[in-house]
């Protein structure tokens, strides 16, 4: 027989490791991101957190399905491109421009059981707002579908491109005086993804000329968001030299970015000289090197020709002379990248508060 102080050591310690397993279980991960940031952790969806023992309907089920997979942010830059190679620019001006949109999901009773903000900006400008716009989603189990009402907002003004507070957005009505209704789409399921499509192609174009009326499209899926406004003429489709093909933006992933400058005097031998948030979809940021030299910071997932597969891409350009000065690669999926030539330092993680705090924390000449 085992003396009792033998037998009590080891049962204190499986106690004990038990405990910290129970509390490490139900732990969030530290690496988990906050709300609206975007990366690979799975969410509960909303069937499994509300109303749990009630039977919910396909459409019910397909728009808890669309929450899932929908917000985010999204970016054509890899279309343009494959425009430049085909030589898509027309002296009509059908090419396609910059696109950045941005998806945010939000609770409010007073537009249902879904409501999307919208937000798109062109040209790289976040204050150049091309649409801005609350989806209301309402789950349609006759049409075994999901009906989609769109509100504009009268006077465009960036809020998720300016970092604003969406405490007025999610607190608006459908009867809101910053809104008016616009056109009907319904949405449906098309392969992995979903299609929507606007109501007998009704829908004006110019408040000027009611007789060129547009279909609106707009698709998603877990890896892109595509849209399109397929012109008519008196109910009939214009030809497709006047159209312009449908805009295919990829979803991005937020980068936050240190750049370091090496350091003259004693001391650290780089100084932070900037703290930054960048999109993998073709996110830019223009600084001044020590020298005078505007340089341009950049950020792709885009594809290598001399690869063949995708590549995870930063680099650094002289902006008066386009030259590439630097640049460094990785897989697609890694959430950290950087380099250090030596004459300049950058280091990107993927934006998570514990990864934010991380950054301003870094030990000097680490």
């Amino acid at each position: 027989m085992k003396p009792i102080k033998e037998t009590v050591v080891p049962l204190i310690f499986l106690m004990g490791f038990l405990m910290s397993f129970a509390q490490e279980k139900g732990k969030p991960l530290a690496s988990s991101p906050a709300m609206g940031e975007t990366s690979k952790t799975i969410n509960k969806r909303l069937a499994t957190t509300v109303e749990p023992d009630r039977k919910f309907s396909y459409a019910e089920r397909e728009l808890d399905y669309l929450s899932h997979i929908w917000e985010g942010e999204y970016d054509n830059v890899e279309q343009l491109d494959f425009d430049k190679i085909q030589a898509k620019e027309d002296a009509k001006g059908k090419a396609h421009e910059r696109i950045h949109v941005s998806v945010q999901q939000f609770q409010n009773s007073n537009f249902g059981v879904g409501a999307v903000y919208v937000e798109e900006y062109r040209n790289n400008d976040p204050t150049l707002l091309a649409r801005q716009c609350i989806y209301q989603l309402v789950p349609d189990d006759t049409e075994k579908a999901i009906r989609v009402k769109v509100f504009h907002f009268k006077n465009k003004k960036p809020i998720l491109a300016a970092g604003k507070t969406f405490e007025g957005i999610s607190a608006m009505t459908p009867n809101s005086k910053q809104l008016q209704e616009g056109c009907e789409l319904m949405l449906r399921r098309n392969g992995n993804g979903f299609l929507a499509k606007t109501l007998d192609k009704n829908c004006i174009k110019n408040p000027n000329n009611d007789k060129q009326t547009l279909d609106y499209q707009f698709s998603v899926s877990a890896e892109g968001f595509t849209f399109q406004e397929i012109l008519y003429a008196t109910n009939r489709r214009l030809a497709d030299t006047l159209q312009t093909s449908a805009y295919e933006l990829e979803k991005a992933r937020c980068f936050t970015c240190m750049i370091d400058f090496p350091n003259d005097v004693n001391g650290r031998p780089t100084i932070t000289k900037h703290y930054i948030d960048i999109y993998d979809q073709g996110g830019t940021f223009e600084f001044v090197y020590p020298d005078k030299r505007t340089m341009i910071f950049g950020m792709r997932n885009t594809w290598s020709f001399g690869m063949h597969r995708e590549t995870f891409v930063i680099y650094i350009i002289d902006k008066d002379t386009k030259k590439t000065l630097i640049y460094s690669w990785g897989n697609p999926g890694a959430d950290r990248i950087g380099f250090n030539p030596g004459w300049i330092r950058a280091q990107c993680d993927l934006r998570t508060a514990r990864n934010v705090k991380l950054q301003k924390e870094l030990r000097p000449g680490s």
